[in-house]
């Protein structure tokens, strides 16, 4: 299913979550590169990828440096993720948030359940 004002990638071997999406891995690291309004309309679709790649022992990287809008549910599917990733040993890293993710995540007061890479190079 297509979301209107938002897509979601991952690098390698693509396959279809949704009309706007693909998925795949590369390298030690996974990195899904999430782009415009994280709502509603859209946590489904970035639930089933995040769900498909962190497991025990995985590196995923969260690209939201294009991240326009972030409401509950979006962030509700962060935290869902980041609790797996801790019961699962992996690793979740938000690189590089937008603005409009740092302002949620510290007007909800959970910026310290995530690891932030600021600079955006945990993908590299």
């Amino acid at each position: 299913m297509a979301v209107e004002g938002f897509s979601v990638e991952v690098d390698g071997d693509p396959y279809r979550v949704g009309a706007d999406s693909r998925a795949g891995s590369t390298g030690a690291a996974t990195v899904v590169a999430v782009a415009g309004d994280v709502d509603l309309a859209a946590a489904d679709t970035l639930w089933s990828v995040l769900d498909e790649y962190v497991r025990p022992g995985a590196s995923v990287v969260v690209d939201c440096s294009q991240v326009a809008f972030l409401d509950s549910m979006g962030l509700r599917t962060l935290i869902r993720a980041q609790q797996k990733a801790d019961a699962a040993g992996a690793r979740l890293t938000l690189a590089a948030p937008s603005e409009a993710v740092l302002r949620v995540l510290t007007l909800a007061g959970v910026g310290d359940l995530f690891v932030l890479d600021r600079s955006g190079s945990a993908g590299s």
